[in-house]
This record gives structure tokens, C-alpha cells and sequence, in this order.
């Protein structure tokens, strides 16, 4: 039995809003871990699963080593998985073959099973046939399927486009439906001929990660890392269940840190009901921020008493219904409404930085594409700009990224050009990955406000004597979110 888990929210949101403005926007920070209980179990009663899936098509061969390294891959995948795990091998190609075991069913991971597993792996050759990843994903799904009680795991592996796809009695979209509550993806592309889209949708749906390994040498220590980081998620499926007012709808939730993620389309509406689950994939003892954006329709009045506009919880066990285990304390999302202009507060910057982040990534994706459709022009000024703003938002792993495409001349102002002969399989890279700042931290509480004086001031009051400022009369804090002075003198006089 899984220990139960112990979860933190907190809702950092401006409360005071203008009648003109119709959205309101929260940020959540989300810990979460494991609370005291029974000791944990032994090392043969693992709570994973994990399934390998590894291109076997005919393109693997070229260049030879190719399909050695992969190969190499997945015997450390099945290294590092812990005693007991369950676990399974499957080559693909426009079918799923088991490689190990030779039946469909995991396997438990001991000493003995390891070492048949990677003579199994070493004996794969490239086959004739093409590439249908969906039903690689349709066998691992079948294998899993018995295993729900688990977390569980798949790490994919290939080196070209899913071009088969549509002879296959069942389209992508099934097929991810169908796996999407079963297990999450880590998908990986080698060579430079698979297609970056494919990858970017199958990590989305299946709450994983997507990327490039330009470098065959990494290749066994990334799928090592990936199957420790999801050994790690000891906590299940944990969801975000918002309940919203009437007249309020929620139009965006997206996952700001450690990597962006949009949570829309996992939603999970509880039938019925103004309720609604989005999913959040399992967790380690970790910590993740959310942003939502609750839009507000119908006529709204000033008043003294706040609006409540939703309420948020985290929920684990049967998401999307009533039978889900509230694990969090509830935050109430209000609003008090305005008619005047909402001082701005630290919240907008954090507003602001996340867009950002979605802004860079959008960039890095850009000069991608433009430069694979042959605009070298156009992929360098967007890696420019992408650079630009990598550097002022700290993110190391954008500019790792992209100093791999593009010799950074100032990074400051975003001057860069292309290095000569483009590795496109560093192309591929820099277009993939959505990792944000590591010092991506949580942001501190608005400073609390007094309400603002009723009605919109006849005059400006007494300029800040930190920042001269001049603030709204009737302010108790500077809205300046930089400074933020509190006038502790009593508020500035109207005229003053």
C-alpha cells in the first residue's frame, strides 16, 4: 500500500481588480511528499514498472553504431531499475515485438532477469519494416494495463517519423486517449530524420519529456537519469480539482516549474458538477508551480465584500470523479472589484516571467523550423532573440542549447550568428526541452493592501520619499513593485 501523501498549496494572486479587467490571475505552488506512516516496503516490493521501447527499424542500421548504442541504452535502462520492478523490452518497427520477456507480461528485475534481458537486447537486429509508434505505445499500454496500482513508465526510442501510422487500424489520437491514464512517456530521438512534432505530441499528451540526444555517447547516461527520475515519483497521479463560480470559467493552467507544461488538455470534468480535475502526472518529493487564469463573464459591481470566483484543492486516487482523496488545504480565489485601476504588485512580474519562458521556448522552436525549411536568415534572428532572452531569464539549459547552433557574440542584446556547418542534430536539440530557470523560485505574498479608497482620486497624493513615486491617494504601499514603501506615517493626503 503506497504511503499517503502529505501536500502543500499556497495561492499567490492580486485581489484587488478593475471592473475593466476580466481575468484573474493565481499562481499556485504546489509541495508535495510523503507523510509519516508504516515503514517502507522491502526492496523486492518495488511500486514501478517500466516498459522499453526501442526502434527497430531499418534506418537504426545507418550508421552501425546507431543501433549498438541504443542497444547499450536499454541495457542501462535495465540496470537501474530497482529489485522487483516490473519491467519489459519491446523493438519496434510497424508492429511491436517483445524482445523480453518473449511472452506479453513484465518481468520482476533480479540478477537473473537482467542478465537475460540485455542478451535479449543485444540480439535485436534492424528490421525491414517501418516505423508505426503507435503501436509501440498500443504494447506497452497492454503490458501496463494489468499494473494500474503502479506507477508506471516508458522510455521510447527512435530515429525517424511515425510515416506508417495511418495503415494502422487506430489513429494516434486513440491510441494517446487510451495511454494517457495508464502511464507517462520520456521520449527520445537520435539521427537527425525524426520529426520534432510527433516527439513534442506524444511527451504532451503522456505528461513526459521530449528530446533530441545528439550524442550517441550520452545516450546510456540520459536513459539511466530518466529511469531514476521516475523510480523517484513515489507518489501517484496527483490532480489539481478546481470548482468554479458561475459566470467563471477557467482559460488557462499551465505548468510554469520545472518545465512548462499546459494542462488543459488533460482536463477531467466531474459530470455534473462545476468541477473540474487536471491531472498532474506522479510525483517525487518535489515542489511545482502552476498558473491559472480564471476569466470572469456577466456584469460585476464594486462592493465591499469580495467575490469568491473558484476554489482550488489537490486531489489523488480517482481523478475525475467524486471518489478522489482531497491530500491539500483548499485556497479560495476572490476578487474584489475596482473602479479604479488595480495597483500592480510582484504578482505581474511573475505574470510577465512565465510568458517569457513560453516566449523563449516558442523562439528556440522557430529558428528550428525556419532553419530545416531552409531560412538561415530567420532562424538566426530568432535564435537571437531567443538568446536575449535566455539571458535574462537565467535559463542555463536554453543557452547550453543554443550555444550549440549559434556563436553568441553579445548575449546581452541577442547578437549571434550561425555556426558554420549546423549540426541538425544540435538543431533538433535547441528546439527541444522545456525546462526553466533553476532559479525559478517561488515568488513571496503581495505585500497585504488596504482597500483602496472608494471611487478614483480627484488628485495624486504625496510622492514616495523612496522611489518618488507618486501613488494613488488614499494608497498604504508604494505601487511601485520594486520598492513597495510602506507609509507608515498614514497614507498620502489627496493634493498633498
Amino acid at each position: 500500500m503506497r504511503e499517503a501523501p502529505r501536500v502543500t498549496l499556497e495561492a499567490n494572486y492580486d485581489r484587488y481588480r478593475s471592473l475593466d479587467e476580466r481575468e484573474v490571475h493565481v499562481y499556485l505552488s504546489v509541495a508535495a511528499g510523503t507523510a509519516p506512516g508504516p515503514p517502507a516496503p522491502p526492496p523486492g516490493d518495488a511500486r514501478f514498472a517500466e516498459v522499453v521501447l526501442l526502434d527497430q527499424s531499418g534506418s537504426m542500421s545507418d550508421p552501425r553504431t546507431k543501433l549498438q548504442r541504443a542497444k547499450e541504452a536499454s541495457c542501462a535502462a535495465v540496470d537501474t531499475l530497482r529489485e522487483g520492478t516490473r519491467f519489459a523490452v519491446v523493438a519496434g518497427t510497424h508492429e511491436a515485438t517483445m524482445v523480453y520477456p518473449r511472452e506479453s507480461f513484465l518481468a520482476p528485475a533480479n540478477a537473473v532477469t537482467r542478465a537475460e534481458a540485455k542478451q535479449a537486447v543485444h540480439r535485436i537486429a534492424p528490421g525491414a519494416q517501418g516505423t508505426v509508434i503507435g503501436a509501440w505505445l498500443d504494447k506497452a499500454r497492454e503490458l501496463l494495463e494489468p499494473h494500474r496500482d503502479l506507477i508506471c513508465h516508458v522510455l521510447l526510442l527512435t530515429d525517424g517519423r511515425n510515416e506508417h501510422q495511418g495503415r494502422s487500424a487506430r489513429s494516434m489520437e486513440t491510441v494517446l486517449a487510451d495511454c494517457r491514464s495508464v502511464f507517462t512517456c520520456d521520449a527520445r530521438g537520435i539521427g537527425a530524420d525524426w520529426d520534432p512534432a510527433e516527439l513534442r505530441r506524444i511527451a504532451e499528451e503522456l505528461r513526459g519529456t521530449a528530446d533530441a540526444v545528439p550524442d550517441l555517447a550520452d545516450l546510456a547516461p540520459d536513459f539511466r537519469a530518466l529511469v531514476r527520475t521516475a523510480m523517484g515519483r513515489t507518489l501517484p497521479d496527483l490532480a489539481l480539482r478546481v470548482r468554479c463560480a458561475p459566470g467563471v470559467t477557467v482559460s488557462v493552467l499551465e505548468q510554469a516549474h520545472p518545465a512548462v507544461a499546459d494542462l488543459l488538455g488533460h482536463r477531467r470534468p466531474l459530470a455534473g458538477t462545476a468541477v473540474t480535475d487536471y491531472p498532474t502526472g506522479p510525483w517525487s518529493s518535489e515542489a511545482r508551480r502552476f498558473v491559472a487564469t480564471f476569466t470572469v463573464t456577466g456584469e460585476r459591481t464594486v462592493g465591499a465584500d469580495p467575490e469568491t470566483l473558484a476554489s482550488v484543492e489537490v486531489v489523488v486516487g480517482a481523478i475525475g470523479t467524486e471518489l478522489a482523496t482531497p491530500v491539500s488545504p483548499v485556497e479560495v480565489v476572490t476578487a474584489h472589484w475596482l473602479d479604479q485601476s488595480a495597483p500592480e504588485t510582484v504578482i505581474g512580474a511573475d505574470r510577465h516571467r512565465h510568458e517569457q519562458e513560453k516566449e523563449l521556448y516558442a523562439l528556440r522552436w522557430r529558428g528550428g523550423a525556419l532553419l530545416r525549411q531552409g531560412d538561415p536568415r530567420g532562424a538566426c534572428a530568432a535564435w537571437g532573440r531567443a538568446v536575449a532572452l535566455a539571458t535574462e531569464l537565467r535559463n542555463e539549459d536554453a543557452l547550453r542549447r543554443l550555444g550549440k547552433v549559434v556563436r553568441i557574440e553579445d548575449a546581452a542584446r541577442g547578437v549571434v550568428s550561425l555556426l558554420p556547418e549546423t549540426d541538425p542534430d544540435y538543431v533538433l536539440q535547441a528546439m527541444m526541452g522545456t525546462v526553466t530557470s533553476s532559479s525559478y523560485g517561488p515568488s513571496r505574498h503581495p505585500a497585504p493592501r488596504a482597500a483602496p479608497a472608494p471611487g478614483r482620486p480627484s488628485a495624486p497624493g504625496s510622492a514616495c520619499p523612496k522611489c518618488r513615486r507618486v501613488p494613488v491617494a488614499g494608497a498604504r504601499y508604494c505601487e511601485n513593485p520594486a520598492c513597495d514603501h510602506e507609509f507608515t506615517d498614514g497614507a498620502p493626503a489627496v493634493g498633498g
